[in-house]
């Protein structure tokens, strides 16, 4: 399935009529997807992108809510997705995924002089999170086990909002995210407590029956590693790592 076409097709990818991959993001993810003056641009974009142009597609953008995305794959209304998607074995079950592209980690976040310091003190407290995410499960995973309360929302952008407000008391969510939120003043007025909560590996999401398209992005994306071109895609959005 390529293209999303309304006829099934078989076969491998240089089969498809009109080479064509649609592609969702969430463009509420800073620096691997958001909407700037009217375009699509960061890392996610860039390395698919890149990616597509090596193996001979070209990539149609969609946006939509991150929890769409995996059932919109597995219902084939679209052939990928890059939207610092974690690499997980229940989504392994029902979607494919490229090797990993980006190691992230999910870390819990809080407001500067807020009592909580360690996850113990969590407490009666509320812990916000993104709907559909990794962050979501660890935030219950935490509120499980300190007795504590969740909050979900759909947007990323919100969940640095609510905590600074005082709607909850501490987040959830993944290293990169809020590295850039709190770095670039965004949210300045939060700060990361203790290590990761976990490590994580993003992985660029195909849907099932495109088995040629996760070989050939595998296939260019090591070339890119190896020849310096991801490297100095992750600088432009990252730093130096």
């Amino acid at each position: 399935m390529i293209g999303c076409s309304s006829q099934e097709k078989s076969g491998s990818a240089e089969e498809s009529a009109n080479n064509v991959l649609v592609f969702a993001t969430a463009p509420d993810g800073g620096a691997f997807s958001e909407k700037k003056d009217g375009e699509l641009v960061g890392f996610d974009i860039e390395i698919v992108e890149s990616l597509a142009k090596k193996a001979d597609f070209k990539v149609e953008w969609k946006e939509m809510k991150f929890n769409g995305i995996i059932p919109a794959l597995q219902s084939k209304q679209i052939d990928g997705a890059a939207a610092a998607i974690t690499i997980r074995d229940d989504r392994k079950a029902v979607i494919d995924f490229t090797d990993s592209y980006f190691d992230s980690g999910l870390v819990l976040v809080v407001k500067k002089g807020s009592a909580i310091k360690t996850a113990e003190d969590l407490k009666g407290k509320t812990i916000v999170a993104k709907q559909g995410t990794s962050g979501l499960e660890k935030a219950q995973e935490l509120a499980a086990k300190y007795g504590a309360n969740v909050k979900i929302l759909e947007d990323e952008p919100t969940l640095y909002m609510d905590v600074e407000k005082g709607g909850s008391d501490a987040l959830v969510n993944d290293f990169p995210f809020v590295a850039e939120k709190i770095n670039s003043g965004t949210a300045g007025d939060l700060e990361i407590i203790g290590e990761k909560l976990t490590g994580e590996d993003y992985g660029i999401a195909i849907a099932k029956g495109n088995e040629e398209v996760v070989k050939k992005f595998n296939q260019h994306l090591k070339e890119m590693k190896e020849n310096g071109e991801y490297e100095a895609i992750y600088d432009k959005y990252f730093g130096s790592n």
